[in-house]
């Protein structure tokens, strides 16, 4: 699903909201955007949203954790994750939250740069049904 071999934007910007669903709406409404996957927990709580138009994804996240004090983060999947955490220390960043696997099927790690803006690098580990992390597919995605 999150494979950029077959798709799906290397680079995808993350708008951190209080409520994701609202600022969906508002987008879809005004920017013509279309909602294509939702990550709900079976009490309603909707953790980010990810909508798309013409082969391009922005997703839409909660704020808070390892994203406090950040209005956005940028997504970028990269070939291998471990080797860019390593990087970072060396370039005078640093790691926010190491390198772990996700059940959305990629490892992903939280970087900050020098002026401690947000990064999460992914790499793509496998394909995953949606439903395995409380995702539903609201539309065709990139890729």
């Amino acid at each position: 699903m999150y494979d950029p071999k077959r798709g799906y934007p290397i680079v995808v910007p993350c708008v951190l909201y209080d409520d994701p669903v609202r600022a969906a709406t508002w987008l879809t409404t005004v920017l013509e955007l279309r909602p294509v996957v939702r990550a709900e927990l079976p009490d309603g709580w909707v953790g980010h949203v990810e909508l798309e138009r013409a082969g391009s994804v922005v997703l839409l996240g909660r704020r808070g954790g390892q994203f406090a004090g950040t209005d956005s983060v940028t997504q970028v999947f990269v070939d291998d994750v471990e080797a860019t955490c390593r990087r970072v220390a060396d370039a005078g960043g640093t790691v926010v939250e190491a390198p772990q696997d996700r059940p959305w099927g990629v490892r992903q790690a939280t970087l900050a740069d020098l002026e401690h803006q947000r990064w999460v690098v992914c790499e793509h580990l496998r394909d995953t049904e949606p439903a395995d992390w409380y995702g539903t597919v609201l539309g065709p995605m990139p890729g």
